[in-house]
């Protein structure tokens, strides 16, 4: 079995990911000098000796937090983080712990209220350099940047996990989490051929709440397609919007004509209901002949669910390679949930009933 190579030394981590025939070189250039750290967006934060309380505001920034002991000093909320909605997994696994806190709400828009609630820093997933530089001017403390958009294959996702650790005075764990996701996604990439006569499609997806007929909400820029090596049915986004999903059109589906589906679950009703009243003309379509249909967990809501997407990646991996790894894929996701939030509760099958469309499986039952 082939195996990632991942080193890891104070002042340089050269992490290779041989899965994507990516070398990532995540260096200490442009993450500290003196009290000052560069964040996601490059922006130089000159932040306190010691940090003891946090605001993380709009999407994936109090999802990022949770993945480090710094949780423990968020001291309120955004009013916009929620405890009802299980579709963002941070909420489903961090929520009694918050919620127990009972901590206050901020409105970002408010500075007057930001400033009331007397913390040290603010995490923020503005993307404007300007609008982040202006959050920082009327808030009086220093916000520091994130990404919300970037995934598991670009070296922002892991310079950023670092650049928090160092943040957060949490190095060590922020390594863990960088050597952890290579290490899965490489176990896959690196023992997968390339699977022949077969093309994915992927429906469903959630972007900003946006769909018309959620079978064809597509996105050509699928992970766990690129690291299963499955060939997928459509390119990135023709209208030049990068990897995020997009409309396509049913004839465009019918002629690519896929011998497999996977349906993000927060549109999994939505989509079997879709084939299931057009049958006569979906027929046409290998995938839905032959039932090769199924549903994963929720990947886009309030930003990305890393958690779920690192889960996806396993489970079309599992489908697409029947017997190829020496895990079971609930186990590989109970994994994966430890890796993020170490000694939680929570499972897999927990977090898969909690959230819309049950978690992964097949839409329909195998074709007898």
């Amino acid at each position: 079995m082939k195996t990632n190579k991942i080193f890891a030394i104070a002042a340089v981590a050269i992490v290779v990911l041989a899965g994507a025939g990516i070398v990532y070189m995540l260096t200490q250039e442009d993450s500290s000098d003196g009290n000052t750290i560069s964040d996601a967006r490059g922006r130089k934060v000159a932040v306190p000796d010691e940090i003891n309380s946090i605001l993380a505001i709009k999407s994936c920034s109090l999802q990022l937090v949770s993945f480090f002991d710094a949780i423990d000093k968020v001291t309120c909320l955004d009013i916009n983080e929620s405890f009802t909605d299980y579709n963002r997994t941070h909420t489903y696994i961090m929520g009694d712990f918050l919620k127990e806190k009972n901590l206050p709400r901020v409105d970002p828009k408010s500075p007057e209220q930001v400033i009331n609630a007397g913390v040290d820093i603010v995490i923020s997933s503005t993307v404007d350099i300007s609008e982040l530089n202006n959050e920082q001017d009327k808030y009086g403390v220093p916000v520091f940047a994130i990404n919300a958009d970037v995934e598991f294959d670009s070296p922002a996702m892991y310079n950023q996990l670092r650049l928090l650790g160092k943040l957060f005075g949490e190095e060590e764990r922020a390594q863990e989490l960088v050597g952890g996701i290579m290490a899965i996604i490489g176990d896959i990439y690196e023992n997968v051929n390339p699977v022949e006569g077969m093309k994915g499609y992927v429906c469903g997806m959630n972007f900003f709440g946006s769909g018309s007929i959620p079978f064809l909400r597509t996105s050509g820029d699928y992970l766990p397609f690129k690291y299963s090596k499955l060939e997928n049915t459509f390119p990135s986004n023709p209208a030049g919007v990068g990897g995020q999903p997009y409309d396509t059109n049913l004839e465009a589906v019918i002629k690519n004509n896929p011998q497999i589906i996977f349906v993000d679950g927060i549109g999994s009703d939505s989509v079997k209901s879709y084939i299931d009243s057009n049958k006569g003309t979906l027929q046409m379509i290998d995938a839905v002949t032959n039932k090769a249909v199924y549903k994963t967990m929720v990947y886009k809501n309030w930003g990305t669910n890393w958690v779920n997407q690192l889960i996806n990646i396993c489970y079309v991996a599992s489908i697409v390679h029947v017997g190829e790894f020496d895990w079971a894929f609930e186990k590989k996701a109970d994994d994966i949930i430890q890796l993020f939030y170490p000694g939680t509760k929570v499972t897999y099958s927990d977090l898969a009933n909690a959230q819309t469309g049950g978690g992964c499986g097949p839409v329909y039952e195998a074709p007898r």
